[in-house]
């Protein structure tokens, strides 16, 4: 007797555990369906849209086969209305839901219509349960369906006369979801591309910093670029041929334009300038110009340069395969321009002419200009590649 009494607890334990098993299992749609037309009412030879969605359920064990060789646009039939085309975008998945979806091109021609509520026919879809029982055995369920009850469409009115409400339902198209999810990848993708490209300049505005730093520790005072001792040359025989024409070419403001002449001259044919920091509140020694540079961490240097007009000469000789026309006659101009300057400052007799004076300092200007051009930050990194 007693144990026949623990069999009969036994046998309504498994019978509670299978009732609520199958409960739980009863409690989710194996295959849900719903049909959106894109409009409510149409006229005699309009075309609509139709678009069938289903969700199946899908899991490592259990899955729903819907049979889908019925749903195409060659085999479903939708009488009384035309089938003109359709689509099948591809299926989407979410957890354990796969969503496949069909759209259908729909339009009506017949008198008798006209007036009325035609309902698009009910729809029915076969669907089998797969499970799987072992490791690599399945279990095939039998033959199952899935009813759409019929969907009415008014021709030539507003709305059909059993339409619950006239708010239209939003678009739930597959194919504009995957037009998004494209549109944001490809956004996705550009702003990886413009994080990069700071990145790129960020680095590349970084170089020269270090450069110059790595420079200023194993060279010493050589911190000032070309390009701004040929800036700031230029601005000083501006203001030397403006004091000249007022006041004359004396000994001074001769003396001060040959040695800034001599620094576009030594930038021209590449030959380095002597650079000295200058302290706070120091003075400018006699024969050298003053640049200073840089915003962040400004340098104040003085700069000059021995550059004789013989040296511009063979420089020019040596180099007249490579260089080019232009050049050639930039150092033509600087070499003529420095032994007139030479002449007027060193010669027992100077010949000071001022129209001579005046052209060597202007060419020397435009050099000291167009040299500066290409010694710029962009050229001299892009030369350096």
């Amino acid at each position: 007797m007693r144990g026949v009494g623990l069999g009969s607890w036994g046998l309504g334990f498994l019978l509670v555990f299978a009732t609520s098993a199958a409960a739980q299992q009863q409690s989710v749609d194996p295959l849900r369906c719903w049909r959106q037309s894109s409009a409510g009412a149409v006229t005699i030879g309009e075309t609509f849209t139709v678009t069938l969605t289903c969700a199946v359920f899908e899991t490592a064990d259990t899955q729903v086969v819907p049979d889908e060789s019925r749903l195409n646009v060659a085999t479903i039939q939708m009488a009384p209305f035309e089938i003109l085309g359709g689509a099948h975008p591809p299926d989407v998945r979410r957890g354990s839901r796969r969503f496949l979806q069909y759209e259908y091109q729909l339009r009506i021609i017949g008198r008798d219509a006209i007036g009325q509520d035609v309902n698009v026919p009910p729809l029915t879809i076969a669907y089998r349960v797969h499970s799987r029982v072992g490791a690599a055995a399945k279990l095939e369920g039998r033959d199952l369906s899935y009813l759409l009850p019929a969907m009415p469409i008014k021709v030539l009115s507003l709305v059909p006369a059993d339409a619950s409400d006239i708010r239209d339902a939003s678009e739930a198209s597959l194919t504009t979801v995957a037009a998004w999810r494209s549109r944001s990848r490809l956004f996705e993708l550009l702003a990886l591309a413009l994080g990069a490209l700071a990145a790129v300049m960020i680095v590349l505005a970084l170089v020269p910093l270090a450069r110059r730093a790595r420079s200023k520790t194993a060279t010493g005072p050589d911190v000032i670029p070309d390009r701004a001792v040929l800036t700031r040359a230029a601005e000083a025989l501006t203001e030397i041929q403006a004091r000249a024409t007022r006041d004359g070419w004396t000994d001074d403001i001769v003396a001060e334009a040959l040695s800034v002449i001599r620094l576009v001259a030594a930038a021209a044919i590449g030959r380095p300038v002597s650079q000295r920091l200058l302290p706070r509140d120091g003075e400018v020694p006699e024969g050298r110009l003053l640049v200073s540079h840089g915003a962040v961490r400004p340098a104040t240097a003085t700069v000059s340069s021995p550059v004789t007009p013989d040296e511009v000469g063979r420089s020019a000789v040596r180099n007249a395969a490579s260089i080019t026309l232009t050049r050639g006659h930039h150092l033509e101009g600087l070499q003529s321009g420095l032994a007139a300057f030479t002449a007027a400052l060193y010669r027992q007799s100077p010949s000071r002419e001022a129209v001579v004076l005046n052209e060597a300092v202007r060419h020397a200007i435009s050099v000291s200009r167009e040299v500066a051009a290409e010694r710029s930050w962009w050229k001299t990194q892009w030369a350096r590649r």
